[in-house]
């Protein structure tokens, strides 16, 4: 279905079903008969005039057909009176009361199971897109339709079902008013198509501000993004001054679009009841003044039909309002849409265990730019290998691809003889640990970081700190006032980047991983934190699979092969003092450093 069709009336009908199926029939029925109760209940005021007056005989001339409700009184042996009437008129609005309360109570609950499947939905799409799909997907527009774009569609529903409720309420009223007095009626319901033509107008200029605001709301979020992730940088250097006016230039665009909305929506606001009056007013005049008609022969069908114009008003209202929200919808459909072209292959075979891993003439481009071209290698169970050579040489790329990251965009990587990307690749992940330049430190305490929520037993207590002894933090948690609970702030910012580093290899150890992928570890590290990761390094080795990319070469020293790469390639590889002698590049690169 084309996005435009999900905002129309039919469209957003089958689009708002699709998430809670049957329940929108019973809440259309709970409707009509609350407008059948209080249209009868309504129509009781009509005979209480004519008896408060002395008029009864024509009681029964003004109802029309609606005349039926005097003869059910006179039926059930009670005189028709001014105390039947009221009492005939409290039993009906009570009813309606029961019905109306049981609709908000459904539509609430109806709502809430809605709202919930599609925050499952976008949370489910963002879980299954791939890495190179979120590389490219605007981190901005994503979190504006998590929460803004996701409140406008539900304010779209709330508003939907409000225009909805004040249709099948207008229809039963007409559809009274037509069985009271059908000529009248139709006079009536013809002014009411004619001033809904203007009103489709007011909601067409409407929709393209709320589009408009939508897409001011991704930029805002982007530029929101760009700002708390590079706070240090901006304060520092003064650059936030460049940042605060994107900001507010966002902000008076989307005030000033926020303003049009809302003045289109005044004019549309002030004419309604102004219109519905005229209307009235011409039929009532044609009624009298042309047909010779009597006045009250047509009075029941007014105050129906006034009240049926009256949800008309209503119904144009929750419209309007609902063609305001509905770019959400629009815009949350279009990120699901692209969620959907970038989800990654998920296949049926399980990778129990990583066993030898293998390489098999893997290439990726981007842009008609080579970035790893037909790599081949292998690598045995429990080894450690590290990748070294200049920036842009395709190390961390292949890291991705190897540890599951990153689908080839052509050849294939093996593990054990199971093809990596055709299998269940979930399975696999379940066994990597990867730990990058910038530790990813969570705003949650120690024990959550390196468990990652796992339950508080003795179980998990025992062997979180056994990692924590392995990564040399006991002494710093035990001097914490709140120990393991200590809190470690916003990505980390109450401890240092070693102590940040060393928790994050924690984690892995944790995870009880098989393959860890360490990626420029030690490069933003001082030189006794460096030394400690080099240790690290040492005694895992042998333990599991290790793959590390490496700046300062220090750290690999031990490591069982070096592959050197340069523009995309494996140009050379070997262990450490084999490529000190076969490599002039390795050579260079370690008398840099001063290693040797």
């Amino acid at each position: 279905m084309p996005e435009s069709s999900k905002t129309s009336a039919t469209g957003f009908f089958k689009y708002f079903k699709g998430f809670i199926g049957g329940r929108i029939y019973v809440y259309i029925l709970l409707n009509f008969l609350i407008g059948i109760f209080d249209g009868l209940g309504l129509a009781m005021f009509i005979p209480l005039i004519y008896i408060a007056t002395g008029s009864q005989n024509e009681s029964g001339q003004s109802l029309g057909n609606l005349k039926f409700l005097v003869d059910f009184i006179d039926k059930t042996g009670f005189e028709f009176n001014i105390f039947g009437a009221l009492g005939l008129m409290v039993i009906l609005f009570i009813i309606k009361g029961i019905f109306y309360f049981i609709k908000i109570n459904y539509l609430n609950r109806t709502v809430l199971i809605a709202q919930k499947n599609i925050r499952y939905r976008l949370v489910d799409g963002l879980k299954k897109i791939s890495y190179e799909g979120f590389t490219k997907s605007d981190a901005g527009r994503i979190q504006n339709n998590m929460v803004g774009e996701v409140g406008k569609l539900v304010g779209a529903m709330n508003h939907y079902f409000a225009a909805l409720q004040n249709t099948i309420m207008m229809l039963t009223y007409i559809m009274m008013a037509f069985f009271s007095n059908w000529k009248f009626a139709i006079m009536v319901a013809i002014g009411g198509l004619l001033t809904n033509v203007f009103y489709k107008y007011i909601n067409k200029i409407t929709k393209v501000y709320a589009l408009k605001l939508s897409s001011m709301g991704h930029n805002f979020n982007a530029y929101l993004i760009e700002t708390i992730q590079n706070f240090k940088y901006l304060k520092a250097t003064n650059y936030f001054k460049i940042f605060e006016n994107r900001l507010k230039n966002n902000i008076e665009e989307s005030e000033d679009i926020a303003y049009k909305v809302g003045r289109v929506g005044s004019i549309g606001e002030s004419l309604r009841e102004p219109l519905i009056i005229i209307v009235i007013a011409v039929v009532i005049y044609v009624q009298i003044a042309v047909l010779k008609n009597d006045f009250g022969s047509i009075l029941a069908s007014l105050i129906l039909f006034y009240r049926a114009l009256a949800y008309l008003v209503s119904m144009q209202n929750s419209w309007s309002n609902y063609i305001r929200n509905s770019a959400g919808l629009e815009s949350v459909e279009s990120l699901l849409s692209e969620f959907n072209t970038l989800k990654e292959y998920q296949g049926s075979e399980k990778i129990s265990h990583i066993g030898n891993i293998a390489a098999k003439d893997i290439s990726v481009s981007y842009d008609n730019r080579t970035i790893l071209s037909h790599i081949d290698l292998e690598i045995r169970k429990k080894t450690s290998i590290a990748f070294v050579g200049e920036s842009g040489a395709g190390k961390t790329t292949l890291a991705n691809v190897i540890c599951g990251l990153l689908r080839p965009h052509s050849g294939k990587i093996y593990s054990d003889q199971i093809s990596v990307y055709d299998a269940d690749i979930t399975s696999f992940r379940n066994k990597v640990g990867y730990i990058t330049q910038e530790p990813v430190i969570f705003d949650d305490s120690i024990f959550n970081n390196v468990t990652f929520w796992a339950k508080r037993n003795e179980e998990n207590l025992k062997k979180f700190r056994e990692v924590i002894r392995m990564v040399s933090l006991e002494k710093f948690v035990e001097n914490l006032e709140q120990k393991e609970n200590a809190p470690l702030g916003n990505n980390g910012i109450l401890i240092s980047g070693g102590q940040k580093q060393r928790i994050s290899i924690a984690r892995e150890l944790y995870k009880d991983t098989e393959l860890l992928i360490m990626d420029e570890a030690t490069s933003a590290l001082d030189s006794e934190t460096e030394k400690f990761i080099k240790e690290n390094i040492d005694l895992l080795h042998g333990k599991f699979t290790m793959i590390i990319i490496a700046h300062r070469l220090s750290t690999i020293q031990n490591v069982d092969r070096i592959y050197l790469m340069s523009n995309g390639k494996i140009v050379d590889s070997g262990n450490f003092n084999n490529l000190l002698q076969s490599s002039e590049h390795f050579r260079k690169m370690v008398e840099l450093q001063k290693l040797t």
